[in-house]
């Protein structure tokens, strides 16, 4: 099984990821903790002048964000550790003085959940809005059917909650951080173990993130049985057989509470494996295998976004999905968790891939030019990205804002891996990795095609053993590495270095359901054509105080679109087709495609096709990440004259 390394470990030398990362920090940086931990003071009768954050952090379900928020600040800290570590970095004072602060708002954020659990006798922590003071776990006892009264998705956000604290420990050694974790695991474990079958189908029947996860993982960290048998009573395993048994048997079920539970049925096997104890469940890895399987096949746009309107649809129905509401961040965000675990457990190449896609793609595109995380990132054509507010005071603290904090924190630990004493290069993500006193420095030049590794440091006949994944967009790939192959092997002596020269294949993408929709990549990069900003700004409710474009745009064509939630209207305009010379079929431009586009000065032009009034068209293509603020087209209609 391979590892990671840990983020203190990685350094970020790609400009466009170091400066999501700053963006990011800056959001950290203006989080209030006193403000954070209102909500849980409140709940335990705690006296407090400071007024939670809003949105969905002043409802039923707050405490969700701040935990992603308490995970990306201990991610941020183990990061800043060591930056500050490294010698000669020329922010120094900087950084570190970002690490005292952030490590100062960690302590102080502990210490008032430990002062809140102490208050109320137990282990239990929740910010949600008060609905009965002397009942502060009321959402779990109407959820249970034992109180009358609302509840959103309780079990969900305390999920955010215990993960955020328990990184709070496993990442930054904060203090307190294992006490506060555990006695809120104590707490989950006491009910749940106390349910019987009824209660538990009834609970397990409403999304709970990934409780079986963090379970697993607490199990693992101090071999407590109380956690494993708590974190069992979360898997679903009839669910999960059911969902992969079957076509379409994963229509309408909601993308964003699955993934998780089958990223936690996963961890299981991490936990049953290093206790050496039988497993009740056998098929986990088996079931998380199909289960992707079906959803990059099925579910899965070229940047990696996955699914409408927070769902999946039909198998296959790409096309016919494609809205102003597809690819919620979130769902991005627990597919590559999957994913990495299942790497960790298989060696599969296709996992990382995958995360590669999401990477360049749609999880750098969801932050904005300006700061804020997206939610819904559409493959319609004609419409943008909506991003949330950069500042935590006006933000609606949805759950792909939490996630987009969380992400942006550590995408570091995409980049190297270590199995049996050799390093492996999975992402080509610029970077330095530091072992003790040894270095490796990865630098990919995109414009030059240009793959350099040093290995730096240590003794004079030290050496460092290195797999590099050679991506399969490399258009001179053959020259480098037989077909068969995924990874090439080298050894580095201390002081030298490795290049390589690449050159990046365009490619045609499309989609299961219609062969008439093309699209273009570069690289691992999907293109897109700029459609500008005209109707701007104008957006239609797509959820509890969440919003999408309302108006579709391709060059002068419009249409307005409403929005019910869990049902989005599809709109295709004349002006998204685009026709071929006289005598062309599509199958010609498929083998051909590359003739229609023209580069110049390292940028691309889809030249040669017709727009529905038949003038010649000359189309820039860009990087889908890129297209901030102006709509966009990734897939065009293709027909013959």
């Amino acid at each position: 099984m391979k590892s990671r390394y840990g983020l203190n470990e990685i350094s970020i030398a790609d400009e466009r990821w170091m400066e999501c990362a700053d963006k990011n920090a800056q959001f950290l940086s203006a989080v209030d903790p006193e403000r954070v931990l209102s909500g849980f003071r409140r709940t335990c009768g705690i006296s407090t002048d400071a007024e939670p954050y809003g949105g969905w952090e002043d409802s039923l379900i707050a405490g969700h964000g701040i935990g992603h928020v308490f995970s990306a600040l201990a991610m941020r800290i183990a990061y800043l550790i060591g930056e500050t570590e490294r010698a000669g970095n020329p922010e120094d004072d900087r950084l570190k003085a970002e690490l005292c602060g952030s490590v100062n708002k960690a302590k102080t954020i502990v210490a008032g959940l430990k002062e809140c659990q102490e208050k109320l006798g137990c282990g239990f922590l929740s910010a949600a809005t008060v609905q009965d003071k002397d009942n502060p776990d009321i959402q779990f006892d109407i959820l249970e059917g034992k109180a009358e009264g609302q509840q959103w998705v309780p079990w969900y956000a305390l999920h955010k909650v215990l993960q955020g604290v328990m990184d709070l420990w496993f990442y930054a050694d904060i203090k307190d951080a294992d006490e506060v974790a555990c006695s809120l695991a104590d707490w989950v474990a006491d009910r749940v173990l106390a349910w019987d079958e009824e209660t538990r189908r009834k609970v397990l029947a409403v999304e709970y993130g990934g409780m079986n996860d963090s379970l697993y993982q607490l199990y693992i960290r101090t071999g407590n049985t109380l956690y494993l048998d708590a974190a069992h009573v979360f898997d679903e395993p009839e669910l999960y057989s059911g969902l992969i048994s079957f076509k379409n048997r994963m229509k309408g079920v909601h993308a964003n509470a699955t993934i998780p539970k089958i990223m936690g049925y996963l961890m299981g096997a991490v936990a049953y494996m290093k206790a050496g104890i039988e497993d009740p469940e056998p098929d986990r890895i088996k079931t998380a295998e199909k289960f992707w399987d079906i959803v990059i096949r099925n579910q899965t746009y070229a940047t990696g976004g996955i699914g409408d309107m927070e769902h999946f649809f039909e198998d296959g129905l790409l096309d016919g999905s494609r809205t102003q509401c597809n690819a919620e961040s979130c769902c991005c965000y627990n597919m590559m968790k999957l994913s990495q675990l299942l790497y960790l457990l298989t060696g599969e190449t296709k996992y990382p891939e995958y995360n590669e896609k999401a990477l360049w793609n749609a999880r750098l595109g969801s932050l904005g030019p300006d700061g804020g995380y997206t939610y819904f990132n559409p493959m319609a054509t004609g419409y943008y990205r909506l991003y949330s507010s950069a500042r935590p005071e006006d933000n609606p603290f949805w759950c792909c804002v939490g996630t987009g904090i969380e992400d942006f924190a550590k995408f570091t630990d995409q980049i190297f891996y270590s199995e049996d004493s050799v390093i492996y290069v999975v992402q080509w993500l610029s970077s330095d990795l530091r072992i003790g006193e040894q270095e490796l420095s990865l630098r990919v030049d995109w414009e030059k095609g240009r793959f350099s590794l040093e290995f730096k440091g240590g003794p004079a006949n030290s050496e460092c053993q290195v797999k590099i994944r050679i991506p399969r967009w490399i258009r001179n790939r053959e020259t480098i590495l037989s077909d068969e192959e995924d990874f090439l092997e080298i050894t580095l002596s201390a002081g030298e270095s490795y290049e390589l020269d690449f050159e990046m294949e365009l490619r045609l993408i499309g989609l299961s359901d219609d062969a008439s929709v093309k699209g273009f990549s570069y690289g691992p990069f999907v293109l897109c054509v700029p459609l500008g900003n005209e109707k701007w700004g104008i957006s239609e409710g797509a959820g509890i105080q969440v919003y999408a474009p309302a108006w579709k745009v391709v060059f002068d064509a419009s249409v307005r679109n409403s929005i019910n939630y869990g049902k989005t209207q599809r709109a295709v305009l004349d002006r998204e087709f685009l026709t071929l010379p006289d005598g062309v079929t599509l199958e010609n431009f498929s083998n051909s495609f590359k003739d229609y586009i023209r580069e110049e000065d390292g940028r691309f032009f889809l030249t040669g096709l017709s727009d529905c009034k038949g003038d010649l068209l000359e189309l820039p293509l860009i990087p889908y990440y890129r297209t901030g603020n102006e709509r966009y087209g990734i897939y065009w209609y293709i027909k013959e004259a």
